[in-house]
């Protein structure tokens, strides 16, 4: 059996285990900028705010509610969900971390005697322990544990937890749920096949697999298969690393000179030069990009991109960052307004399978030697605390983030005080 752990509202639960003035109240989280909506309380949804919608036009809907918003706070919740993840790990040995608020867990070999008052228990645990509550769904392969979760999220959220165990428990649960809603079909799909006659999820798991095959991918066929009750997604336990790592933000507000996105681009590239060291990866090449307002109807649009090829595949910040703001001056054209810059890394490998030079390996020992203290001031004292001085000091180019909320569990002067 397979189980997911999926986390409520994720965002705004984070938001609410930390201000407890937010229970019952309408709470949604903005996205870049403060732009547009991506995530919402329950009550936020009853008042009728929907999701992606523009800020400009749910004003109206928060002021006759009263409902709160905040800007995303990345920091936090992904401190959360390393938490959350952590305590996952107390009540089952196989887990998968799926996304930021969703872990796979095999259900296999636990020593219980009723499987749903064990998970049940790991619910309520994983729920008090955190501040966030999740919920749990389970049953014999990965796609019916997600549709398992869906069930518990209509219908048994008192609960927190439903089992596909029986076969009336998996038709009634296929019969349940949209074609469109099954995991990894989406609506593109799904309207090619309710031009077939398939409307829900029990009408797909009836189709002959080789259909599935001829008619759509393989991938698709083990969608099938999955419905039917053959488990043939596994759990990848050693999660793949990332063949590329990049980073993109509009600015706060439109830029033309070229030193503030500079420092922007230096800001990004310190940020995917930190990940790429956490997967313990070297790249060999980097990508700069540049972008207008593509929704303006009268700036003139500007979309230009450059690759080049790193001399030594590394992971050191500062070098990264003079090849990335040399490709930026390649690219860069002041006659325009740009909305956004953006970075990536390529060619990643592990940094044990770097091409070496004869004059490299003394450099390189220093290089780690600077870059691995950096990391460990910055570890303890806050992100940048020891930063490039690309990055400059002015920050008109951050993103607009005026409800952002405290950084509660990674900020030392933002820890809450009970007097």
């Amino acid at each position: 059996m397979i189980g997911i752990i999926d986390c409520n509202n994720f965002y705004v639960s984070c938001e609410r285990a930390f201000d407890p003035s937010l229970k019952n109240v309408p709470v949604i989280i903005y996205s870049n900028n403060d732009g547009a909506v991506i995530a919402r309380s329950e009550e936020a949804k009853a008042v009728g705010i929907g999701m992606a919608v523009p800020m400009h036009r749910v004003k109206q809907l928060m002021k006759q509610h009263n409902v709160k918003g905040f800007s995303s706070n990345y920091t936090l919740y992904g401190d959360m969900s390393s938490r959350i993840k952590s305590i996952t790990r107390n009540f089952f040995a196989a887990v998968e971390d799926y996304s930021i608020d969703e872990s796979f867990v095999s259900c296999d070999n636990l020593k219980c005697a009723n499987l749903f008052d064990y998970v049940k228990d790991a619910q309520d645990s994983i729920s008090r322990w955190s501040g966030v509550p999740v919920s749990i769904g389970v049953a014999e392969t990965k796609t019916l544990a997600k549709l398992a979760n869906r069930m518990v999220k209509k219908q048994f959220r008192e609960k927190g937890v439903y089992i596909i165990d029986t076969e009336e428990k998996r038709i009634g649960a296929l019969k349940a749920t949209d074609v469109h809603a099954v995991w990894g079909i989406g609506r593109r799909i799904a309207t090619k096949l309710n031009d077939k006659g398939i409307f829900t999820a029990y009408d797909l798991s009836l189709v002959d697999t080789d259909w599935a095959k001829a008619n759509f991918s393989v991938v698709f066929q083990r969608t099938v298969y999955e419905l039917k009750g053959v488990s043939c997604i596994p759990l990848e336990l050693k999660q793949p690393g990332k063949q590329f790592i990049a980073s993109q933000k509009s600015f706060g507000q439109f830029q033309t000179e070229f030193k503030p996105m500079a420092e922007a681009l230096a800001t990004y590239t310190t940020r995917v030069a930190e990940k790429l060291r956490r997967q313990k990866c070297v790249a060999g090449g980097i990508a700069i990009w540049l972008g207008t307002n593509n929704f303006s109807k009268t700036d003139k649009q500007y979309f230009p991109k450059i690759h080049t090829v790193c001399d030594i595949p590394t992971d050191y910040t500062p070098y990264l960052i003079k090849r990335a703001i040399e490709g930026l001056n390649v690219i860069y054209d002041k006659s325009y307004i740009y909305k956004r810059v953006g970075v990536m890394l390529t060619d990643i490998r592990h940094k044990s399978d770097g091409t070496l030079n004869l004059f490299y390996e003394q450099s390189r020992s220093k290089e780690i030697t600077i870059i691995n203290k950096v990391d460990h001031i910055n570890r303890l004292n806050g992100r940048d605390t020891v930063r490039s001085s690309a990055q400059g000091f002015e920050d008109d180019w951050r993103m607009k983030q005026e409800n952002l909320s405290q950084f509660y569990t990674t900020r030392l002067s933002d820890i809450i005080e009970i007097k």
